[in-house]
């Protein structure tokens, strides 16, 4: 859609979103740090993997000889807003690397509920895998990765590659898995973000069994590869409670994994702080992007 035919969303507001204010300044703060990413970098954008609009990615990357490890990111939004334009900040950071960095966009609740989301997620993947080496991307390297309710799609591609096969992926496609300010369980009886009143089961479930396919905690089973959970010191109260339940659930599957917690960032502040090129994160990601 590119920055200047972005698809039309509900305003945020009280009724709908959690800290509205802060999210409609971390929105267009994002976007335009992408635009600048986007005119230094000239991506691929608007590559369709499916007949929706919100099924398309964007591809950064710089001129580099072979192919290079790819990190697809999914943006957040509290599965009812955001796009992809928000995640171009990053690619500068990492791609000099070099890396390919791929933003992908998939369908918002409530139009779309569960598993539409995670079936779309899937569905990148799997055209990342067959076709990001046109891209300068190594099919082999791929990180998925994700903030906010993107963080919750990346971390069910990892635990759930039992369904792997019906996509043609291997079932080794996955390298790591980079989640930020993540909410990683939710309940049919859960609030959903902002004052209406509706749960997530009005607002994002289609089944009451939805519950337990969205949430990373239910579906941990197996070793998996190793996990990053980033998450900023004044996050929201349910990424700390469920990002602590979730690193014994990973470390008895004998998975790598790492929470690291940045004083003073909240939700939004920690997402804007991984454009950075000297954040730890960033740093970190690189790391993993680099020994893959």
């Amino acid at each position: 859609m590119a920055f200047d035919n972005l698809r039309p969303q509900p305003p945020r507001t009280p009724e709908n979103t959690r800290v509205p204010g802060l999210a409609i300044a971390y929105g267009e703060e994002a976007l335009a740090r992408s635009r600048a990413a986007a005119e230094l970098l000239s991506p691929t954008m608007d590559i369709a993997f499916g007949p929706h609009p919100d099924q398309s990615l964007d591809i950064y990357r710089s001129e580099n000889d072979g192919l290079a490890p790819v990190m697809v990111f999914f943006h957040g939004g509290a599965w009812a807003h955001g796009y992809k334009e928000w995640n171009g900040f990053m690619a500068p950071a990492l791609v000099d690397l070099p890396a390919v960095f791929v933003s992908v966009g998939y369908r918002l609740a409530p139009e779309h509920k569960w598993p539409a989301p995670f079936d779309d997620a899937l569905s990148a993947l799997s055209w990342v895998h067959a076709n990001i080496a046109t891209h300068g991307g190594d099919p082999a390297r791929i990180h998925v990765a994700g903030w906010s309710a993107g963080g919750t799609l990346a971390a069910l591609l990892v635990v759930r590659s039992d369904l792997y096969a019906a996509r043609d992926l291997p079932v080794d496609v996955v390298q790591s898995c980079l989640v930020t300010s993540t909410s990683f369980q939710f309940r049919n009886s859960d609030l959903a973000p902002g004052t209406r009143g509706i749960t997530y089961r009005d607002f994002l479930f289609e089944t009451d069994e939805d519950e337990k396919a969205a949430s990373v905690i239910d579906q941990v089973r197996g070793h998996l590869p190793p996990f990053l959970i980033a998450q900023g010191e004044n996050d929201f109260a349910h990424v700390s409670k469920t990002g602590e339940r979730i690193v014994p659930l990973l470390e008895a599957t004998g998975t790598s994994v790492e929470r690291r917690i940045y004083p003073g960032l909240d939700h939004y502040a920690m997402n804007l702080a991984q454009g950075d090129p000297n954040h730890d994160w960033v740093q970190a990601a690189r790391a993993r992007l680099a020994s893959s």
